[in-house]
């Protein structure tokens, strides 16, 4: 069967209590000595389980350990692994001999197969479980919500019930408490007014009787008493659980709908949409809009340009996916600048979904075929979607309102056999539309490595465009694979002699983006043979920036090749490689003037561009050459120049040097830098303090190489002293700067960090500012997790020797800050709630704020205990 209806994010299984508060059996003693299983304890309860692993794995090579240490270590290891969700590792855990025979073992295999998906062999553990087992009662809850979460609603309603014959108390109350949201979303009104009352009066047995009230006085048809009391939950919703809240929000917009206010529901329902993209009820949201809604639709209607807009298929995106198309290239041979994604994923592919229906139902000009494209769009971007079959289903329907009758049975017959064998089979022609399509959508994702193998496919197509259109791209997603190889293989089927000139140009485009060395000899044959060649104009201005960046340098070629071009019809693209490579010359040249009047005329004609904060950091660095000196300075440095020989010198250029940096403006950094080297090279006792500031100025004006080979020869990694902390620091840095373009710079920067961390002694700021600086290097990294446990360390005060009582503010907040960033930017709230609650506990000056802040997470993502 399909699981696709599951929208699990993390495992819906109900995981036994926090390690901290959950007894282990065969606890041995002395635990409370070994620190990392402590830690891993305290990580459990920050809900942060991924750090955990790694601490109960640092406790479990501790030599000299009970057997029953061993088993608790490894106890608490598998569960934190199911928690971070690592069923793999966890099932190798659970192989340890440790666990031969061990009374618990199968309620941890049903948490591990639940964490991979495995939702059927989960079931089967669960209910294998020894009934003497401590997490019995865990498991019938994990069993009746895996049960509830893959349709099987009477064996779940069976388990709960099962549940609530537990002496738990606590268990006893899930169980009814879930019994009663199952009845009254299924109407069962009875059975939900006799489980609310076995619940003890409380703030959650009130909440479930005005439900129950308000869903009477709908089931009575007493509409506008309905949404009065429905109304009355919203006014205080921070005290709703999400199930309840779910419950409550369709419940009021059905008694809107049948009182009338139709326009009232659903612009109710599209604003919780748009606030909570993800909502486990999107699916009976948008059944409810779609009916609720004027039929049939017209291409105007409010709520068709909202399906169109939530799908990605307004006048902003449609073109990418748009089998019409004034050019044969869809392709697009170079990057384009990325765009940030407002709409999720789940919300995109259920309001695709719909669209589709919607457009099939338009009265206008090709609205069918329309439909039929997005319902393959829908099906091959959402395999598991649960409207997958319904959109084949709609599929048979358009080809049926199309009179293509067999086209009809085919695609229900693949139906039939997808529903029997969870197969889908696809004639050749078939597969061919689904290729092209499957390549339009990786060129959408930017996947062109995939568009390849999809367009590959639909050149068979017997239609002998869309087999023409798919080899033209199938030679430009392999351009953009790197594909040299594949291209030249695509380009040889082309018999057309102006796509295979235009395709010859955008391989030599490609090569020069690359930096590839063949790419001036390509650009030069391809203007050699086409000097007329409507784009001619692009090879110009690449061949031109070859010269002026590329060895051997050709300023002179450069100058002809840009003064045959006219600024004035180019488009934007191109004027900004135009303009990009006038300054290339310029600085070539060192012609700052005509440099800055390259990145003036490019940002008076497109100052809003994404490339104008390039061309203004272009214009400041050719400011920076262009400036001049103030007064102090020059007084400084006049009296240095004076008396070369008085033991003065090296603090004129000292503090000349100082004010230079204190001044600030692109001349005044460079002559500070200067100044500096003179102090560096006197060898007096402010030459290593000199060395770090100019370092300093260097990371400022981005000369990262200079800043890095200088303070390599004077850093000491074997010097605790605090001198040396900060050339530590400052190298780290500038190895994390070149980390952008040589990733292999980051593990370097690490390096320092931890070197620097084994200082003895370390105060307490720098510990924790090197730990901040650190978890920047793992992110820029793409490292979260090991980010994550560098603030961590600082949050959770492992550096600190605690019976001193110390602590520092700004460092730690800095990385309380960017460990809930990360953890809210990995979708972790309940962690990031659980580490801003902690960071407010300790009692610091921006205590009061982490409050609101872990009360501010509770609220937008209804976050409840």
């Amino acid at each position: 069967m399909r699981f696709a209806a599951l929208a699990i994010s993390t495992l819906i299984v109900i995981l036994p209590a926090s390690a901290q508060q959950q007894a282990a059996p065969d606890s041995a003693p002395n635990m409370a000595e070994i620190t990392t299983y402590q830690q891993g304890l305290q990580a459990m309860a920050d809900q942060l389980p991924e750090l955990a692993v790694s601490r109960f794995q640092e406790a479990y090579k501790i030599s000299g350990l009970e057997d029953a240490q061993n088993r608790e270590i490894l106890y608490r290891l598998t569960e934190a692994q199911v928690r971070a969700n690592q069923p793999e590792d966890a099932l190798k855990t659970l192989k340890s001999k440790f666990f031969d025979n061990h009374p618990e073992r199968n309620f941890w295999l049903a948490q591990a197969y639940a964490a991979q998906g495995k939702y059927l062999e989960a079931i089967e553990y669960f209910q294998a479980l020894d009934k003497a087992s401590i997490h019995h009662d865990a498991a019938t809850l994990s069993l009746a919500s895996l049960q509830l979460a893959l349709g099987f609603e009477n064996e779940a309603i069976d388990s709960f019930l099962q549940a609530r014959t537990s002496k738990d108390i606590v268990t006893k109350l899930k169980a009814s408490a879930i019994l009663s949201e199952i009845y009254l979303r299924n109407g069962k009104l009875e059975n939900a007014k006799k489980m609310i009352a076995s619940i003890p009066e409380g703030e959650k047995s009130d909440i479930l009787k005005q439900l129950l009230d308000a869903k009477l006085a709908y089931a009575n048809k007493e509409y506008t008493d309905a949404i009065a009391k429905y109304s009355i939950l919203f006014e205080n919703e921070q005290n709703i659980h999400p199930r309840l809240y779910q419950i409550a929000l369709l419940g009021l917009a059905d008694a809107r709908h049948a009182a009338g206010l139709d326009q009232e529901a659903i612009d109710a329902l599209i604003t919780f949409v748009d606030e909570r993209q993800d909502t486990p009820i999107l699916l009976p949201i948008f059944e409810r809009l779609s009916a609720w809604h004027p039929s049939p639709l017209s291409d105007n209607s409010p709520f068709y340009l909202q399906l169109q807009k939530w799908a990605g298929r307004d006048t902003q995106n449609s073109a990418i996916l748009s089998p019409q198309r004034d050019s044969e290239f869809i392709v697009p041979p170079l990057p384009r600048a990325a765009t940030l994604q407002s709409v999720s994923d789940k919300l995109r592919s259920t309001a695709l979904y719909y669209y589709a229906k919607h457009t099939a139902a338009l009265d206008s000009p090709g609205a069918l075929t329309k439909a039929q494209f997005d319902f393959s769009a829908f099906r091959l971007a959402n395999p598991l979607h649960p409207l997958f079959g319904s959109s084949i289903l709609e599929t048979a329907k358009i080809e049926l309102q199309l009179k293509q009758k067999l086209a009809a049975l085919q695609t229900l017959r693949t139906l039939a056999t997808m529903v029997k064998k969870q197969q889908v089979s696809l004639s050749l022609e078939a597969k061919s539309k689904a290729g092209f399509i499957a390549g339009l959508l990786s060129v959408e994702a930017e996947d062109y490595s995939d568009a390849l193998t999809a367009f590959e496919l639909a050149t068979k197509s017997n239609n002998e465009k869309v087999a023409k259109l798919a080899t033209i791209n199938a030679g430009l997603a392999a351009l953009r694979s790197a594909n040299l190889a594949a291209f030249d293989a695509q380009k040889e089927k082309i018999e057309d002699k102006d796509i295979r000139t235009q395709l010859d140009l955008e391989k030599a485009l490609w090569l020069a983006h690359q930096k590839h060395e063949n790419a001036r000899e390509a650009l030069y044959n391809f203007l050699l043979k086409n000097p007329d060649h409507p784009r001619a104009v692009d090879a110009r201005i690449a061949l031109a920036s070859i010269c002026a960046t590329q060895s051997p340098l050709d300023p002179v070629l450069c100058t002809a090749l840009l003064d045959t071009v006219k600024g004035n019809s180019l488009t934007e693209k191109q004027f900004t490689e135009f303009s990009r490579t006038s300054y290339q010359l310029a600085e070539l040249k060192q012609d700052w003037p005509t440099a800055i009047q390259a990145t003036q005329s490019f940002l008076d004609k497109y100052s809003s561009s994404d490339d104008a904060a390039e061309f203004r950091l272009r214009q400041g660095i050719a400011l920076y050459r262009n400036g001049e000196h103030n007064k102090a300075r020059q007084l400084l440095v006049k009296i240095a120049l004076d008396q070369p020989s008085s033991p003065l010198v090296p603090f004129c250029y000292y503090y000349a040097g100082t004010a230079a940096r204190l001044e600030g403006t692109p001349q005044a950094l460079k002559e500070s830098i200067d100044l500096f080297e003179k102090v560096v090279t006197t060898n007096s006792s402010l030459s290593t303090e000199a060395r770090i500031q100019q370092a300093r100025i260097l990371l400022d004006v981005n000369r990262t190489e200079e800043a890095k080979i200088s303070l390599n020869e004077v850093y000491d990694p074997s010097s605790s002293s605090s001198q040396q902390r900060e050339i530590g620091v400052l190298l780290a840095t500038a190895l994390h700067t070149q980390g952008s373009e040589d990733s292999g710079q980051y593990a370097k920067a690490v390096a320092v960090y931890d070197q620097l961390l084994k200082h003895p002694s370390l105060p307490l700021a720098w510990s924790n500012q090197i730990h901040y600086m650190k978890g920047q290097t793992l992110e820029s990294m793409g490292e979260d997790e090991a980010a994550l446990n560098s603030y961590y360390i600082v949050i959770n005060r492992e550096n600190i020797d605690t019976t001193e009582g110390q602590q520092e503010w700004k460092w730690f907040y800095q990385c309380a800050f960017k460990a809930i960033a990360l953890l809210e930017k990995n979708k972790n709230y309940r962690a990031a709630v659980a580490v801003a609650k902690k960071v407010a506990s300790y009692g610091g000056p921006e205590t009061e704020s982490y409050q609101k802040r872990a009360r501010a997470l509770e609220m937008e993502h209804m976050i409840w205990e």
